[in-house]
This record gives C-alpha cells, sequence and structure tokens, in this order.
C-alpha cells in the first residue's frame, strides 16, 4: 500500500506541480509532432509509418490535454468533453498503427513504454464507456492469440488493466507478472468484481497509488503516469467503476484528492467521433496497410450501436 500523504494540501499542491511540468513539456513538443504528422498526410513516402504513428498519438494526446484543462473552471463542458473524446480517438489510431509495426519497438531490453500506453488508452476507452471498441483493442494489441502478442510477460499498471479488462471483456490475456511491490495491483485483478466490503479499501489505495505513481520518468525509475491527462483523469480507476456498472463516483471516494479535477467523473456515454485529421490519417495508413481498416471498422460499429434507441 502507498504511504499517504501527510495531508491533503501538500497532495494537492504536488499534483499541480506535476500536471504544470507535464503541460509545458507536452506543449513544446505539438509543433514538431504536428509538422511530422503534416508531412505524411500530405506525401506518405516522406516519413516512416511508424514516426507518423507517434505524431498522431501524442498529437491526440495533446488534444486530450487541452480539453481537460480548464484554466481553474469548475465544470467540465460538453465541449470540453467531446476534444477530449476526438483526442483519444486520435490517440488509438496512432497506437493501432504502431502496433503493427511492434518489431520495430519491442525486444528484450525494452522499457515497456509502449505496452504501458496501449494499457492506459484501453482503460480510457472503457472509462468513457466504449467496450466494444476496447474489445478490439484488446484483442489486436493485447490478445494471446493475436500476431501482435509481447513476447514478454507485462505487469504494473499495465498487467492490472489488462487483465481486469480481459476478464471482463472476455478476452484471453497474455502472461502477466507483478512483483512484490505490485500486490495491490494483484489483488485488484482478483477481487475488482467483488462485493463493495472487499472492493471499497482496495479501490482507495489504488487511489494513493495513483498519487504516488504520478511522476516524470527518469532513468532510474519509469513511473506509471507521466502524462497529465492521466495525471488529471485516473483512468484506471474510473475504468474499474464502469466495469462495475456504476453511473456516478461512490460518496467514499468522490472526496480523494485524485478525483478532484472535474473531468475525473463518470460521464454520459455518446458515441465516439473521428476528427478530420484522424480521418486523413486513416486513409493514409489504410492505402499502406489494409489490415489497418479493421480499426476504422470498430470506431463504425461502436458509434452505431451506442446510438441505437
Amino acid at each position: 500500500m502507498a504511504r499517504k500523504p501527510a495531508n491533503r494540501e501538500e497532495a494537492e499542491q504536488r499534483h499541480q506541480t506535476v500536471l504544470n511540468t507535464a503541460q509545458a513539456q507536452a506543449a513544446a513538443l505539438h509543433g514538431m509532432y504536428r509538422e511530422t504528422l503534416g508531412t505524411f498526410l500530405a506525401t506518405p513516402g516522406a516519413v516512416p509509418m511508424p514516426r507518423a504513428a507517434r505524431a498522431m498519438f501524442w498529437l491526440g494526446r495533446l488534444r486530450q490535454w487541452r480539453a481537460i484543462h480548464l484554466d481553474g473552471g469548475e465544470i467540465c463542458s460538453g465541449t470540453h468533453r467531446l476534444t477530449l473524446q476526438l483526442g483519444v480517438v486520435e490517440a488509438v489510431a496512432g497506437t493501432h498503427a504502431l502496433a503493427l509495426h511492434r518489431e520495430q519497438w519491442s525486444g528484450p531490453h525494452r522499457r515497456q513504454t509502449y505496452e504501458r500506453d496501449m494499457a492506459l488508452q484501453i482503460a480510457m476507452l472503457i472509462a468513457l464507456g466504449w467496450r466494444d471498441l476496447a474489445t478490439f483493442a484488446l484483442q489486436a494489441w493485447f490478445s494471446a492469440d493475436s500476431e501482435l502478442t509481447p513476447p514478454a510477460p507485462i505487469g504494473g499498471v499495465a498487467g492490472m488493466i489488462v487483465a481486469v479488462a480481459s476478464q471482463a471483456l472476455g478476452n484471453s490475456p497474455p502472461i502477466m507478472a507483478f512483483q512484490r511491490s505490485e500486490t495491490l495491483l494483484a489483488d485488484i485483478v482478483e477481487h475488482w468484481h467483488s462485493d463493495d466490503a472487499t472492493f471499497t479499501p482496495l479501490s482507495i489505495q489504488l487511489a494513493e497509488r495513483h498519487l504516488a505513481q504520478c511522476r516524470l520518468d527518469t532513468e532510474q525509475s519509469l513511473f506509471d503516469f507521466d502524462h497529465p491527462v492521466e495525471q488529471a483523469m485516473p483512468v484506471e480507476l474510473l475504468m474499474l467503476l464502469r466495469l462495475r456498472d456504476l453511473k456516478t463516483i461512490p460518496a467514499w471516494l468522490a472526496e480523494h484528492t485524485v478525483l478532484r479535477h472535474p473531468i475525473a467523473t463518470l460521464a454520459d456515454i455518446t458515441a465516439p467521433i473521428p476528427s478530420q485529421r484522424c480521418i486523413r490519417f486513416a486513409e493514409r495508413v489504410s492505402g499502406l496497410l489494409p489490415s489497418y481498416t479493421g480499426l476504422l471498422h470498430s470506431i463504425e460499429a461502436q458509434a452505431l450501436r451506442l446510438r441505437e434507441p
């Protein structure tokens, strides 16, 4: 169990400092990624697809951050939520193209950065209520039967997300390997669907763990939440609540520091919509990799299901 902060004010100040630092770093990269993606859209052969996919992924993440950075506001409007969802679809579009090139970034000495990012995208999809789309991503990126299965066991928050999502969505998970310090995550995998008496203390511990894991990655430490989106929106916790079919944050959790941001809620579920640059990116990638169209079909199917009366 993570050590509790000395007081809530200290925890909130620490949390805000991390958010501000991550925001500044993310903004500095925006111009570079936008130029890379623009070149790919205009002349696909001029930019390697994995590089363009990383640009699409990070631009989607930056769009999400702009949606949730509310300048001190206390209300998250429908416009902000739509922008967040556009960014999520963009990030998933880039992630899927990266997954199709796993051999270029995976290996025995990798730091599992991409597996973590992929798992966080699945948690976000479930938190938004897009279970069908999450199922597609889970099967394509992590299924034991998929050609894209990572060659080594996964642990940490990525392992917890994939294991729980696999149970809930009826998928075959890859091999998990939790370390001694990750006992809480293993307990979550076993008890995420247990009664409130069992789940409540685990969820509070997970909220505390989230705060402890909100840091910028260093050469010595790989923290779970190094991007301002997850630092403001605990997607792994919201995923669990959504999978337990809750409509609102329980009272015993709602006042926790990690859920103070206006975006950290279980909002009404609406259909996914791809942005224009996401559509153009998908068209370019599909022309080079016909199998990529599976993602487009999944987005359309999810939207149709949610629009059904």
